[in-house]
């Protein structure tokens, strides 16, 4: 399995390539403003890119979506849920000048919980985990799992944004979500490192540790 994490743009944002080696077939996770370095990096990458699959549709995550769609001839799956968030980007921009150039893609389908993405012989499972915003989803790929914007490293997503519905509700998916998932899981957030299941059950402050003791 390939894993390539391409960080950048205002809010230093990871989009995620991710890849099956036997069939070099793989998906853009969040392609953002760093789009340039995307695109590049899927040309070394030698992989054949058959979707885009979004976390959620805040600005800092959905900037690069149209492009790489245009570049790669490629769809666009996000969560229904999301839409709404989506359709609310063009005001997002006028927000953030540097994000003038940013066009809202089409989405082609949707994905809902429990729905099974093919990534060549690679299965991506569909979580819905709200809180950040109302359709957000997380990509559980083997033992991985693509994060967006829910759990961090020692810290949890915002609740203030566009489709942000509570830190109850937020902590809550993620306690029902992924926290019920093996601890050995790798954690790959929508900014900053990459963690694991079992350290964010024992040491994240949102979370009591004497729950999963």
């Amino acid at each position: 399995m390939i894993i390539n994490c391409i960080t950048g743009g205002a809010f230093i944002e990871n989009c995620y390539i991710v890849g099956d080696e036997k069939t070099m077939e793989g998906i853009l996770i969040d392609p953002g403003e760093q789009i340039d370095d995307i695109l590049s990096e899927v040309e070394k990458s030698g992989l054949t890119i058959t979707k885009i699959v979004n976390t959620h549709n805040h600005l800092d995550h959905v900037a690069g979506v149209e492009i790489a769609k245009q570049k790669l001839g490629i769809p666009f799956y996000i969560h229904k849920k999301d839409q709404p968030v989506l359709d609310l980007l063009p005001e997002a921009c006028k927000r953030w000048p540097q994000y003038s150039y940013v066009v809202k893609p089409d989405v082609e389908g949707y994905v809902e919980e429990g729905d099974k993405v093919e990534i060549g012989s690679l299965i991506a499972d569909i979580l819905l985990v709200p809180g950040h915003s109302w359709g957000h989803i997380c990509l559980v790929i083997e033992d991985n799992i693509f994060a967006g914007d829910t759990l961090f490293a020692g810290s949890v997503g915002r609740v203030d944004l566009t489709g942000g519905t509570s830190m109850e509700e937020l902590t809550g998916s993620i306690e029902a979500k992924l926290f019920t998932l093996p601890d050995n899981y790798n954690v790959f957030p929508g900014h900053g490192p990459a963690t694991t299941i079992g350290i964010e059950k024992q040491s994240n402050p949102f979370f009591r540790r004497s729950s999963y003791s």
